[in-house]
């Protein structure tokens, strides 16, 4: 079998990472493993279709040191993550509510540090979602 590259692991990643994100917030918001409400906007979509929700970070940009952190990430709408460039006010407020200035404040500093995965951590990561994402999947 063919080891795979820091890049593929990172890529898969985060399709793993992203469902999880998705899951976890339909099953916050509305109990269901099918849909959740976008954090910015509180309309209900898909989590797994074509135009159904994204992860939207809060603090854009993909930087590695953030890019896994689930504080930083929510169920998002194609319209505020991408049109909108992430909803930043209404995402602002939310984020304000539900962990406070300090968090806020955390994820903008980690944001200035420079983070290189090894390919032993990504698939540390990997595993690691894949399981929280079957847990989830066992709660309903």
């Amino acid at each position: 079998m063919k080891t795979k590259t820091a890049t593929q692991l990172k890529k898969k990643l985060w399709s793993i990472f992203s469902l999880y994100i998705r899951t976890r917030d339909a099953l916050k918001t509305t109990n269901t493993l099918t849909d959740a409400l976008c954090i910015t906007c509180d309309r209900r979509y898909p989590i797994r279709a074509v135009g159904g929700l994204q992860a939207g970070h809060f603090i854009p940009g993909r930087h590695n040191s953030i890019l896994f952190d689930e504080r930083n990430c929510h169920s998002q709408c194609y319209g505020c993550n991408v049109m909108k460039k992430g909803n930043m006010v209404k995402y602002y407020k939310k984020m304000l509510d539900m962990y406070g200035q300090s968090v806020i404040d955390e994820l903008e500093k980690l944001d200035t540090e420079t983070r290189q995965y090894k390919t032993h951590e990504l698939k540390i990561l990997l595993t690691t979602y894949k399981e929280k994402l079957e847990l989830l999947k066992l709660t309903i």
